[in-house]
């Protein structure tokens, strides 16, 4: 039997605004995508993030490496067949879960990228980025 707890949360303005956002965008009720969001957040995905190296422990190689990751050709182009059907308004609940999943995946990605591409610049291995 699943129990459910009800929480009362206090949140800043601009997270709430961001969370009605989000709701909107994906058409869901605001208490059901921040369920979903926290559920995404606290069971992650892949590794968990203190289990992975520190960004500046890895090797010149590594670095670089990391700072031109992607996501596995399949999930990416699952992640845009997704964001297609909620374009179009058709995504079913599991499809919702899959894609808030993807774009996880997709941020911790973004992320570990973006600490490589600053080591990399801090390191002097690349130019800095133009704006």
């Amino acid at each position: 039997m699943i129990m459910n707890t009800q929480v009362t949360l206090t949140l800043p303005d601009e997270l709430y605004e961001h969370a009605k956002r989000w709701a909107a965008i994906t058409q869901r009720d605001l208490s059901e995508m921040l369920t979903d969001a926290l559920a995404i957040v606290l069971t992650p995905v892949h590794t968990a993030p203190q289990l992975e190296r520190l960004v500046s422990s890895l090797s010149d190689e590594d670095v670089l490496a990391l700072s031109k990751a992607q996501m596995r050709p399949a999930q990416g182009r699952r992640l845009s067949e997704l964001l297609e059907k909620q374009r179009e308004g058709v995504l079913t609940d599991n499809e919702r879960r899959e894609l808030l999943a993807l774009m996880q995946v997709y941020d911790q990605l973004w992320i570990r990228q973006s600490e490589a591409l600053a080591e990399a610049v801090r390191r002097g291995l690349r130019k800095p980025l133009e704006p």
